[in-house]
């Protein structure tokens, strides 16, 4: 449960957008939790769309579970605080960033974060997927 906490504090956040992907919804998903995995602030962030980086923001500074409240000025910013937080065994469960095969309904997407028991909602944004939302949407 804590592993679908952190990704979900991560990953789980609303936005819009439409158009055509070359890259994956799985490929952005796993590119998100492996980069979160190594404290790879610039590569998580640049999978979220802009107002998922706003609500990531304010979904930290709301002292949520497992990372208690973070402060941060930036999606960057709060990247590396929650991943300064993350555990060992967190950071190696999230470290390969292993996925299921997306469930695509025309631009919108659902992939399983496979071994940390959450979902991840994408949507196209232009021509790409970016990471919308998930379990813990507000």
């Amino acid at each position: 449960m804590g592993v679908a906490v952190i990704i979900s504090l991560v990953l789980a956040i609303a936005a819009t957008g439409c158009g055509e992907s070359t890259r994956s919804p799985e490929d952005v998903t796993s590119a998100a939790v492996s980069g979160l995995s190594k404290g790879d602030e610039k590569k998580v962030c640049a999978e979220l769309t802009e107002p998922a980086k706003r609500k990531l923001l304010e979904v930290l500074a709301g002292d949520p579970p497992i990372v208690g409240t973070i402060n941060a000025t930036s999606c960057e910013d709060a990247i590396v605080k929650v991943h300064a937080k993350l555990t060992p065994p967190i950071r190696a469960v999230l470290e390969d960033g292993e996925v299921d095969k997306a469930k695509i309904t025309g631009d919108k997407a659902v992939v399983h974060v496979t071994g940390a028991g959450t979902d991840v909602e994408l949507q196209k944004v232009g021509d790409e997927w970016k990471i919308t939302g998930g379990i813990f949407e507000g």
